[in-house]
């Protein structure tokens, strides 16, 4: 899923009160399909509109169809249908675990040898190593931590009510950028990452000179321009 100037949005809302109804609704007429194996179903409600790699509206478990896919161990085929829907082979659970671990598991405890499935939903190879995406992690976090926290939510941790986007994922988008809108900013933030650079733009579209840019490293923020919007 893109927003209007076509990067990947993420859609990384843990609190269901936040979405409108009919969101919601279609989240769990997705999952429910997923968790019976219902693909016909799946896809039919992914036609309609559905989020493929959003969770369960409310869920902990925070399992995507492709995780659910793996879980039950579909053909090689439904799985790419979803890939190629946009579904991603990198995004984890809250256990975190891709879509490749689930099916891993599954195929350890049935004693099976890697298949065509497993092959389908092996993560792209990332061009930075993983203590690296965990610093920019903590970083971004950090970052988005520093303009909502104490302004939304009405003194909530941000963090019960949002799950900030995983960097990860960023090694299999387009142009590796992605949009992350946050309820009650009017805003949000657009993310690129630029070889072992993460630079994230954010605003805030009611309030004239909201924006900011900060160039994210792994060894941290730096704010490098602010005013623009």
């Amino acid at each position: 899923m893109a927003d209007d100037g076509g990067d990947f949005v993420w859609n990384g809302v843990l609190d269901p009160a936040r979405l409108i109804d009919s969101v919601v609704a279609a989240g769990h007429r997705l999952a429910d399909a997923a968790k019976m194996g219902e693909w016909s179903t799946v896809f039919r409600v992914l036609d309609e509109g559905a989020q493929v790699n959003w969770w369960r509206p409310g869920g902990t478990a925070w399992f995507t169809v492709l995780h659910q896919a793996a879980w039950h161990g579909v053909s090689a085929e439904v799985a790419q249908e979803l890939i190629d829907r946009g579904a991603l082979r990198t995004q984890t659970d809250s256990r975190a675990r891709t879509a490749y671990d689930v099916a891993m598991e599954r195929h350890a405890t049935a004693g099976r040898q890697v298949d065509a499935l497993c092959e389908v939903l092996l993560p792209p190879s990332a061009s930075l190593p993983p203590h690296r995406v965990q610093a920019l992690d903590r970083h971004l976090a950090e970052v988005i931590d520093g303009r909502i926290k104490g302004v939304l939510y009405d003194g909530l941790d941000p963090r019960a009510v949002l799950r900030y986007p995983p960097v990860g994922i960023l090694h299999e988008l387009p142009g590796q950028r992605l949009w992350f809108p946050v309820p009650g900013m009017y805003g949000g933030f657009r993310l690129a990452l630029r070889e072992d650079e993460l630079h994230a733009a954010s605003w805030c579209r009611v309030v004239g000179g909201s924006g900011q840019h900060h160039l994210i490293t792994h060894h941290g923020a730096t704010l490098v321009d602010e005013g623009f919007v």
